[in-house]
């Protein structure tokens, strides 16, 4: 059996949670916490699903001890995922965070345990992510690299860490004019997309935990230990997606297996190379940003006329 707790954040996908649950099982843990957001206001078939979700949690294994809470209310997603780990790391010292469309592989667990012990102890490791997305394109020789990305598709860190957490970034407008902020970043263009995520974070235009979770590990000076392949597999792209839904986005990265024992890299530092890559071909950072955002906008109209109507020229615009 796994030793280490697991934390799974829930909301109106039975479907995802179904295969997430199976999952699970094959691994045997020895404890699960589910935390299972609310229904929104007025929407039958969030009832509907939401009951269907906490049901299929009663599938869990009988030798699995499984801690419960369930909202009576919609949280949303920064409010339901940040009480839940609130909940989690006022129990737990440590521990595996997956949230209902992350399907990890038997390596990912038997990774986030080892690097959960190997540096338990170490202040400049943030936590560990089970997200590779170099699609091969940057060679690694080592089993893992630091990065400053905390790439929350399946991820494990420490209560010592997570108490640095503020869901609300309330230090955002005195940091972003200091001088860590001013040389945080090799390129000025990433700059200058982070600061304008982290503006819309701080205004409430955009609903996440994880950019804050992010931007409190920078705070902190913290990096991630990033595995050279890519263990978790996300199923969770489409229109019921609450940031990606699929429209010119292809996060669709391949699960492989990452061998025992693991190699460290030479330098305790951020692979600024695999970083790089990153920010423009995950993020797409410079889409972001205007000019670049008119010549984007561009291509997705031409690419889909109707989706962009329908979707994109909604909300792009706005951001």
């Amino acid at each position: 059996m796994y030793r280490v707790p697991i934390l799974i954040t829930l909301f109106n996908r039975p479907d995802h949670t179904e295969k997430l649950i199976l999952t699970l099982n094959n691994i045997k843990p020895e404890k699960i916490y589910i935390f299972i957001d609310g229904p929104r206001k007025n929407n039958e078939l969030d009832i509907i699903n939401c009951n269907k979700v906490f049901e299929i949690t009663k599938k869990i294994n009988s030798y699995t001890n499984v801690l419960r809470k369930k909202s009576e209310k919609n949280l949303g997603c920064k409010e339901a995922v940040s009480t839940a780990l609130n909940w989690f790391f006022s129990n737990e010292k440590s521990g595996i965070i997956l949230e209902d469309d992350c399907l990890p592989n038997k390596d990912f667990f038997k990774f986030c345990f080892w690097g959960l012990n190997k540096f338990e102890s170490q202040s400049k490791i943030g936590g560990i992510t089970g997200n590779n997305f170099l699609n091969d394109k940057i060679f690694l020789n080592e089993s893992f690299y630091y990065s400053k990305y905390a790439h929350c598709w399946g991820w494990a860190t420490w209560k010592r860490v997570w108490e640095k957490y503020d869901k609300n970034i309330s230090f955002w407008n005195e940091y972003k004019l200091s001088n860590d902020w001013a040389n945080f970043f090799e390129k000025n263009i990433e700059k200058r997309y982070w600061t304008k995520i982290l503006n819309n974070v701080f205004n409430g235009k955009i609903d996440s935990w994880a950019y804050p979770w992010n931007l409190c590990l920078w705070k902190e000076k913290k990096m991630i230990i990033t595995p050279s392949v890519n263990l978790v597999e996300n199923i969770g792209f489409g229109k019921e997606a609450t940031h990606t839904d699929g429209i010119n986005q292809n996060f669709s990265y391949k699960v492989s297996e990452l061998p025992e024992p693991y190699d460290l890299p030479q330098n305790f530092e951020i692979n600024e190379a695999a970083d790089n890559f990153v920010f423009n071909h995950h993020f797409r950072g410079k889409n972001y940003l205007w000019p670049y955002r008119l010549l984007y906008l561009i291509f997705l109209f031409f690419k889909n006329p109707y989706n962009f109507c329908n979707k994109v020229l909604k909300t792009v615009l706005s951001k």
